[in-house]
């Protein structure tokens, strides 16, 4: 296993054991001070129907990945401000449906909205992913997309051979 994150491609590749430079994954400016952790299992999804058949056994040494990674305060305030529309159309379709029910005479806006601010609400948070999405696991290492551009290009890339290997060999 390795101890630095690599790219493969357009993904990055981390291991339980990695741990992301202190940039942010959109940007790849400096960002240090914050940091989000995203935990996946590296077990199939399919372990706890067949562990008990003693199937999937040799999963049972994969441990789980944390990967803290960074966010620039740009980015960090695009997340609080993704959170945060969810949180206000939440808001209002409880508020609406509440005075719907409340008092059923109201007006029909009220009707309206209590009916319309869900759609609004769905929408929202399904167009909304996570910044680093995991796209597979296997044998301990996760691939995952999300990250910018500029964040990949300053990674080592996932099968490449070290300098020092590629120098001896040439000699």
């Amino acid at each position: 296993m390795f101890q630095q994150a690599q790219r493969d491609g357009r993904f990055f590749v981390v291991s339980p054991d990695s741990a992301l430079p202190g940039r942010c994954v959109k940007c790849n400016a400096d960002c240090s001070a914050f940091q989000v952790l995203r935990k996946i299992s590296t077990l199939s999804a399919w372990y706890p129907l067949f562990s008990s058949a003693g199937w999937n056994a040799h999963c049972a040494d994969d441990l789980p990945i944390h990967i803290p990674y960074g966010l620039c305060l740009r980015h960090r305030l695009e997340r609080l401000a993704r959170a945060l529309v969810i949180a206000i159309f939440s808001l209002g379709a409880i508020l609406c449906f509440t005075f719907f029910n409340a008092n059923p005479k109201l007006s029909p806006t009220i009707d309206l909205l209590a009916i319309m601010l869900p759609f609004p609400l769905l929408t929202t948070a399904l167009t909304i992913r996570p910044v680093l999405r995991p796209r597979r696991v296997h044998h301990g290492l996760a691939w995952f997309t999300g990250a910018g551009d500029a964040f990949l290009e300053s990674l080592p890339e996932l099968n490449a051979e070290p300098e020092d290997t590629v120098e001896a060999l040439a000699a």
